[in-house]
């Protein structure tokens, strides 16, 4: 009995001088965390210290902004809320309003970007306004889409044996048996690969038939069709757990290995009218059809509309070198101000699957489908539910055998998933 009571008062005394400390040492513990890219962590710390000073708005909206950054929606909107009434923040209310519509709550989030509207007066209020009815529009549009969904599609997360809580992003499936993908670490991201025997997906394991440069600093890729050249971004800072591989703060290149009778040969730099510097290209995906190889990918570079754009180029297919044309962009029609990003395109029926933040959604990136007649691209449809839920929905790629396809996602899913913090990989399957 007197070692029980012990434990409790040694306990209760953690619990005293946890919640004593200062908030000069809270600040401090949490600027370390951030400073290395622990974004939850000091996002806690924040939080913390801002409800010790009487939910100081500041503190709150900086807790905010972490919570963010690691796509935990509900805590976001929780401390957005301190600041929305705080001058010093204009943009709170919109991003309260994103956060709750990223937790599915569309009428609440649709009601916040009315407010939003209706009191904003900082810089760039035509672009901000617009941004807002955009996400109002995604509101409605998601209230339909929920009601109407199409009941004959079943999205599922992959076995434990492949998704694991670091990030699963970018499914490259080789064959219906052979599946590559990016997982990403805290500090790099990785090539995995995955066998299904018997119906059933093994554990993945690193795939490490690659040179060692592509994993330097790799972020994602894709096969030629023939299995014979990978194409893959490789960024400046290599990829970060952060975002799950969606987004880049340094420049990302792209790059192509060939296999040859001896094995993969060394890494290719593509042209440097791909790899534009000062810009960034990522997100490679190529496809063939009619003779040629078609090479999709996103730039930001000069000519874009804004954020990350889509691109393609093209190259004979008799042809011996990576000699792709000068890249056009899609346009106006498929690109927007914010980022589209992961494209798969379908060749013989000359349809684009991609991922926008631009055009109106469910919550942040969601998947549409586009096909192209002559040298015009159809207005985007939005994939719908439940191929895209509130969180993000990207990398959406089909089956070699066209009976189903694979995405990457941050949703929760039930018991099997219940953290928006870090990505999966889905099955889609029709039945």
């Amino acid at each position: 009995m007197n070692k029980y009571l012990a434990l409790v008062f040694l306990f209760s005394m953690g619990c005293v001088w946890t919640k004593a400390q200062p908030v000069s040492t809270l600040l401090k513990n949490a600027a370390r965390e951030a400073s290395v890219g622990h974004f939850l962590a000091a996002a806690e710390l924040w939080e913390r210290a801002g409800r010790l000073k009487n939910s100081d708005p500041a503190l709150l909206y900086q807790a905010a902004e972490a919570y963010g950054r690691v796509r935990d929606y509900q805590h976001a909107a929780n401390c957005y809320r301190a600041s929305l009434t705080d001058k010093r923040f204009p943009l709170a209310a919109l991003r309260y309003a994103r956060a709750i519509k990223q937790q599915g709550r569309y009428e609440e989030a649709a009601l916040g970007f009315e407010t939003f509207i209706q009191q904003y007066q900082g810089e760039y209020k035509a672009v901000m306004i617009n941004v807002a009815e955009n996400e109002i529009s995604g509101c409605k549009l998601a209230l339909q889409l929920v009601e109407n969904q199409d009941t004959n599609i079943r999205v599922t997360p992959l076995r434990d044996s492949i998704n694991t809580p670091e990030n699963e992003f970018a499914p490259i499936p080789f064959s219906d048996h052979l599946l590559y993908f990016s997982q990403a670490t805290e500090d790099r991201a990785i090539l995995m690969r995955a066998i299904r025997k018997q119906g059933i997906w093994g554990q993945a394991v690193e795939a490490k038939s690659l040179p060692e440069a592509v994993s330097a600093k790799f972020r994602s890729g894709c096969f030629s069709q023939d299995g014979s050249r990978f194409y893959y971004a490789q960024c400046d800072e290599g990829c970060l757990a952060l975002g799950g591989g969606s987004a880049s703060s340094s420049p990302c290149a792209i790059y192509c290995i060939r296999l040859t009778e001896e094995g993969w040969a060394a890494p290719e730099r593509l042209r440097a009218y791909i790899n534009l510097e000062g810009s960034t290209s990522m997100f490679p995906h190529v496809s063939q059809g009619e003779g040629m190889e078609y090479l999709f990918f996103s730039s930001d570079r000069t000519g874009s509309f804004g954020g990350l754009d889509l691109y393609v180029c093209e190259r004979p297919l008799d042809s011996e070198e990576l000699d792709f044309c000068f890249p056009q962009n899609l346009g106006r029609t498929i690109n927007t101000g914010a980022d589209e990003v992961t494209p798969f395109y379908q060749a013989d029926v000359r349809t684009l699957w991609f991922s926008s933040l631009g055009h109106p959604s469910l919550g942040g990136l969601d998947i549409f489908k586009t096909e192209k007649e002559d040298s015009t691209w159809s207005k985007p449809r939005n994939a719908g539910v439940p191929i895209n839920s509130p969180a993000d929905d990207y990398f959406y790629v089909l089956k070699k055998s066209d009976e189903g396809a694979l995405l990457s996602s941050n949703r929760r899913q039930a018991e099997s998933k219940t953290s928006t913090m870090d990505d999966d990989i889905f099955e889609v399957k029709w039945h």
